[in-house]
């Protein structure tokens, strides 16, 4: 069969694309499955055993989730709200529907919450098709300040065809410009403001930003897809309960459950417009095997989400002080590094982002270069930040005594030039002291583990 390059992808891909097709000319179909399988079995030790995975993106599931993740209940199509399905022979899924529902509902402590939501993206276009028209004006955060990709022309707001307009920031200080605000919100009258963002590092003023939407009666929308965690152990403010109208986040990151979204709210008129959006809107087949590892995740959170996330902050806070003492530039000292999970350097002394975690991950410890508020967005190739964050760490286990040990491989690998085979060799020997899951249900005997067990 002829190849059709994909003359679209950038260089380093179609490189990567050729070797990888060159590795596998004349390979026959089993020779090809046993391929991939030895791939996965690579990719999973790398991440889980070999790696300090600090990538804010991501996290590990507990094994009885990852269990029921791996379900062949998920080719089942389930079409329509439990208990009046579309399909027939699924009691038991609509029964855990409910359940999935119910926990996500209670964690978050909302009237309504929607668990079909295939990803935090698709949570965030279920809101914008229930609260918006094409045309529509809506604001949120720049992708140099953080706002995600779905807030912008080129994601979901875009491809509503939505006029969005950028919500004014303080970069210095790390905190939206409420005067300014107000002012561009008047002018331009939006039917939805967003707040939220993929790197978060301290709250918004949710009651402020309420207020100022509620003068030309506009929605309020907060994206917690990074901080779901957080909040659901209580460390984080409640945006409900601050003023937003709605609530999206991703079921992974600080949250540590399956892939997916949600969509939480106390308006029932809001909920009802989701679940349209969703179904017959967005999916039919909503992969059924995520809503009993969502459930089981939910009731973790439940169980173990305070003690969780006052951990993430404690060992953010840990991993802050231990770059300072190693000579590193932490984002936001003024303000207190952070007040959650995530923390931000600046590399731009060192060569930028994308040449530290280059120069990280070759000692296995993986982080993302990323945008600071003060970079242009012509930089976001090789921009100033190093973006990280601590839960999936903290949920090995590891404590503020290994945060300080990790910030000793940051200085030694960005600073000091130590030799990085050194380097992976100690980050391997203290990722493997860390091989057990914690705060989460014990998939053998069904007790509570915790760090102090």
């Amino acid at each position: 069969m002829t190849d059709i390059t994909p003359a679209w992808f950038e260089p380093e891909a179609l490189a990567f694309r050729q070797r990888v097709l060159e590795s596998i000319e004349g390979l026959s179909p089993l020779a090809l499955v046993k391929r991939v399988e030895q791939l996965n079995h690579e990719q999973v030790t790398h991440l889980s055993q070999h790696c300090l995975n600090l990538y804010p993106g991501t996290n590990i599931m507990s094994p009885r989730v990852a269990a029921l993740l791996s379900s062949t209940i998920a080719t089942r199509a389930s079409e329509g709200h439990p208990g009046a399905k579309y399909q027939t022979g699924l009691r038991w899924s609509e029964e855990t529907e409910v359940v999935a529902t119910e926990l996500v509902r209670r964690l978050f402590d909302a009237n309504y919450a929607e668990v079909r939501t295939m990803s935090g993206s698709m949570a965030n276009m279920a809101v914008l098709n229930s609260l918006t028209e094409p045309g529509d004006v809506i604001f949120s955060l720049s992708t140099s300040v953080g706002g995600h990709i779905s807030h912008q022309r080129v994601g979901a707001a875009g491809y509503r065809r939505l006029e969005i307009h950028t919500i004014p920031y303080d970069a210095q200080n790390w905190e939206i410009k409420l005067d300014e605000l107000r002012r561009e919100v008047k002018a331009h009258p939006p039917k939805l403001i967003i707040v939220g963002a993929s790197l978060i590092l301290f709250p918004y003023p949710v009651r402020e930003i309420r207020a100022i939407a509620d003068e030309v009666g506009a929605w309020l929308m907060y994206d917690a897809a990074h901080v779901a965690g957080l909040i659901a152990g209580g460390v984080w403010q409640h945006p409900l309960r601050e003023g937003a109208h709605v609530m999206t986040a991703s079921t992974y990151k600080s949250f540590g459950g399956p892939p997916g979204g949600i969509v939480v709210t106390d308006d029932p008129d809001i909920a009802h417009g989701v679940d349209r959006a969703i179904f017959p809107g967005m999916t039919a087949n909503f992969h059924t095997n995520r809503l009993p590892a969502l459930a089981v995740a939910a009731a973790e959170m439940l169980a173990f989400g305070q003690d969780y996330a006052r951990a993430c902050v404690d060992n953010a806070q840990a991993l802050a002080a231990g770059f300072k003492e190693a000579g590193l530039t932490v984002a936001g000292e003024r303000q207190g590094y952070t007040a959650g999970h995530m923390l931000a350097l600046d590399v731009s002394a060192q060569g930028g982002g994308k040449t530290a975690v280059a120069a990280l991950e070759s000692a296995h410890i993986i982080c993302n270069m990323n945008l600071l508020p003060w970079d242009p967005l012509r930089a976001l190739h090789n921009p100033s930040g190093v973006r990280l964050a601590v839960h999936e760490v903290t949920r090995w286990g590891m404590g503020p005594q290994e945060m300080a040990r990790i910030a000793q491989f940051f200085g030694q690998v960005l600073l000091e030039k130590r030799s990085v085979e050194e380097v992976r060799t100690e980050v391997m020997a203290l990722k493997a002291q860390f091989d057990k899951v914690r705060y989460c249900f014990d998939r053998v005997t069904a007790q509570a583990t915790s760090v102090s067990d």
